[in-house]
């Protein structure tokens, strides 16, 4: 019997904003935020982070919520389907990183790593991502594409008010009330400074202070067509830092078919009824439906309060699980089993 792949595809990035670590919860703090990315992609391989902070040998996925990093819990669900017989390849795009990530510790199959600079997004999609994905796609492999963008919620924010509507506010990774003042500042004065721009998603794209290194992959990738002219079934695993880009390029420009699973708490988001609406029905959105309340841990019940919405492919990766037949018991016991040894 052939084995089944699963590719597990992540665009890692922070966004360009001088002050995030004063207006994101997702790092260390100054000076740190740009090693988020390349820490979480370890703690989803190896279920520690390897890469020091400040020198430091720091392996805990505890957040300052007393929450942990969904890293970890992507690491408990990817070993959750090797248990059911899928071999794991982790596909690691680090965007505008210079850390490259330490695997050693590995608990999944193989993991395949691309690194290029800022602006250089639309280049590396081509050469290696597409040519990978029509690899997977003939021979039968499952995929996901999911995203660990530090400070993009405040991209996501500026794209959707561009493109729809200036009431839209989204959730993040902070609930502290001065952050997120920082941040609703940041918008506006993004805001001001783009608000001449067309509702034109090349406009945004080729200028590096109005896109992040996410926003500018995923469009890569939707507006291309392959080499064969294959069109893909893309599983996008992501909230709305997904699904900006999705309306800014508008259907008639998307070369690939697309399903977006997501965690049912970016759902439940203030405007989210309001953004998917403007999504074609096409496009199907499924939310994940596991109950973090079961779990034995705070920091999972703190999930289903708020402070961690997505990221890392949470919810598809608990989406995938779910469809895959796994119960809601064997996946709070996973996801348990995962945060054990930092919270006890």
């Amino acid at each position: 019997m052939t084995v089944q792949w699963f590719n597990f595809i992540i665009f890692n990035a922070v966004a360009p904003l001088p002050d995030l670590h004063r207006v994101s919860d997702a790092g260390a703090g100054e000076n740190l935020m740009q090693l988020t990315p390349t820490r979480d992609a370890e703690l989803i391989a190896c279920g520690q982070a390897n890469t020091p902070l400040n020198g430091e040998f720091s392996p805990s996925p505890v957040a300052g919520s007393e929450s942990v990093s969904p890293a970890i819990l992507v690491h408990g669900l990817l070993k959750a389907l090797q248990r059911q017989g899928l071999k794991v390849r982790l596909h690691c795009y680090q965007l505008g990183l210079e850390q490259q990530p330490d695997f050693s510790g590995s608990a999944l199959d193989d993991i395949v790593c691309h690194f290029c600079l800022p602006g250089e997004e639309d280049r590396l999609v081509r050469q290696q991502l597409l040519p990978e994905l029509v690899r997977q796609y003939h021979a039968g492999e499952e995929h996901m594409i999911a995203e660990c963008g530090v400070g993009g919620t405040t991209f996501a924010t500026l794209w959707l008010r561009h493109w729809l509507t200036n009431e839209i506010t989204l959730a993040g990774s902070t609930k502290a009330p001065e952050k997120l003042m920082m941040k609703a500042k940041t918008i506006e004065q993004l805001m001001d400074q783009f608000s001449s721009f067309p509702r034109n998603v090349n406009t945004f794209i080729q200028h590096q202070q109005a896109s992040d290194p996410v926003q500018r992959a995923l469009c890569a990738l939707l507006m291309t067509q392959s080499h064969d002219k294959t069109v893909l079934e893309l599983n996008l695993a992501g909230g709305m830092m997904f699904i900006a880009p999705l309306l800014a390029i508008g259907i008639d420009d998307i070369q690939h078919h697309l399903q977006i699973a997501t965690t049912r708490w970016v759902l439940e988001g203030t405007n989210a009824r309001k953004v998917l609406s403007n999504l074609p029905s096409s496009i199907e959105v499924v939310p994940s439906v596991t109950d973090f309340n079961q779990s034995s841990y705070r920091a999972l019940h703190l999930y289903e309060q708020g402070y961690v919405v997505e990221g890392c492919g949470l919810g598809g990766s608990l989406v995938f699980a779910e469809q895959l037949g796994l119960s809601q018991q064997q996946i709070i016991e996973c996801l348990d089993a995962a945060v054990k040894p930092w919270l006890e």
